[in-house]
């Protein structure tokens, strides 16, 4: 074997070495770059979940408040025109 021959070897064997530190490397800032991104759209789902239940909470008592205001609406028109509920009007 020539000493080019070898030289070219030690300079591809160098070269895969440094390719593959550079790549694993990028795959650990990569792992950990989208670990962050999961760990921030987690955070963010769970701030919208709370804040629906909210949303949930407050549409059960308009709900139930205007429930309320039927219900004496309707012993109002029965107070003040008795007679609506017979004719059929």
């Amino acid at each position: 074997m020539s000493n080019d021959t070898k030289w070219l070897i030690g300079t591809g064997v160098v070269l895969a070495g440094l390719l593959s530190a550079q790549t694993s490397g990028l795959g650990t800032s990569l792992n950990a770059r989208i670990d962050d991104l999961n760990a921030s759209l987690s955070s963010r789902m769970d701030r919208l979940e709370n804040r629906f239940d909210g949303l949930d909470e407050r549409f059960r008592n308009v709900e139930i408040g205007l429930g309320k205001v039927e219900q004496r609406l309707l012993t109002i028109e029965r107070v003040v025109l008795p007679g609506s509920d017979q004719s059929g009007e």
